[in-house]
């Protein structure tokens, strides 16, 4: 079967892409007056406009005024409203910086307005037998704790591993090519989804055209919010890709969860910054260039998806716990966290 023949997909990807080359293109131009003057943690280049991530929430926006095909509904409107509030909240903090606390709480908000618009987490994967049906509907708090969780965990793994020139392009593309195909099997039947999800891949692969090393413009908080948290909210949406979305992001994922453990571990804060712990930092470290450490993380994700999509659950599981156990010895293998403050 022609996939993109078969539903009107390739327009919603094609608008979505060549929207987002087209509000990206006046990101240079138009930002002088909002160029970052601070330094970016690991990055070597001169300060760069922070301020195409809020090109691409508008290029989302203006997409879908073209996509009559999307039906209005609950999940879509929590969509849609959280990324407009992305867009200004990212806005202020690619401006003047927002303390971590005051973004933990942002993203928490988001979370609770995916549970309230209806994505909500109603069944988990068990690799070892039926799937767990957490009931929503009649017992809130499961449903809503375990979404809440993965939509943090998602989007602050989305915006840490956006510490090097095409590193968000490159992971977020997978991320929601898996999610589009999944949608389209028979047996989750989400065109809607899958529409969403192609735009997203599409503004994603819009990013890279600008972003790959050496970049000519940054996502900023409003661009790694904005992918990190449509990833969490189309996963959500059907609440039965959470395991899927776990493996197609398992490095990012897997790295988020070493920092904050070894920053727990050294009796610091799990969300205080510019101490050179994350895989990327390591790498760079260890004398990677930048696009090698984005090939690197791109083709990782790649197989991740492709893992996610033919393997059953059990080896699902199975490929998770070896790519853990890979991912900790690598680490390890390159050598100290460069301590350095902020």
């Amino acid at each position: 079967m022609d996939i993109l023949s078969s539903r009107p997909y390739l327009f919603p990807f094609l608008s979505a892409f060549f929207l987002s080359v087209l509000f990206l293109s006046f990101v240079p131009v138009l930002d002088r007056r909002f160029l970052s003057k601070r330094k970016e943690s690991g990055r070597s280049h001169k300060p760069l406009p922070r301020l195409g991530g809020v090109a691409l929430v508008l290029s989302f926006l203006v997409a879908l005024l073209f996509e009559r095909s999307i039906v209005s509904s609950g999940p879509f409107l929590g969509l849609v409203s959280g990324s407009v509030l992305i867009l200004f909240f990212g806005f202020r903090d690619d401006i003047v910086p927002i303390p971590w606390p005051v973004q933990l709480l942002f993203q928490t908000g988001l979370a609770i307005l995916l549970f309230i618009s209806g994505m909500r987490a109603w069944v988990m994967t068990n690799p070892f037998g039926n799937p767990v049906f957490l009931h929503p509907e009649s017992v809130i708090w499961p449903s809503l704790l375990i979404g809440a969780f993965f939509t943090l965990l998602i989007m602050n793994a989305i915006n840490w591993a956006d510490g090097v020139d095409g590193l968000l392009g490159g992971i977020s593309f997978p991320a929601f090519a898996v999610l589009f195909l999944v949608s389209l099997r028979p047996e989750v039947g989400q065109p809607t989804v899958a529409i969403l999800s192609v735009m997203f891949a599409g503004l994603s692969l819009g990013l890279l055209v600008f972003n790959v090393p050496p970049a000519r413009l940054l996502a900023g908080t409003a661009g790694s919010y904005f992918l990190g948290f449509g990833i969490a909210a189309l996963a959500l949406f059907s609440g039965a890709k959470i395991a899927t979305t776990l493996l197609v992001l398992s490095v990012p994922v897997l790295d988020v969860c070493f920092v904050i453990a070894s920053r727990i571990r050294a009796r610091h804060s799990p969300f205080r910054g510019g101490d050179e712990r994350h895989l990327h930092d390591r790498l760079r470290n260890a004398g990677w260039s930048d696009g090698a450490i984005m090939i690197f993380f791109t083709f990782v994700s790649a197989i991740s998806g492709i893992a996610a999509l033919v393997l059953p659950a059990m080896g699902k599981a199975f490929f998770l716990l070896a790519l853990g156990a890979g991912f900790v010895f690598f680490v390890s293998s390159l050598g100290n966290v460069t301590k350095k403050e902020v």
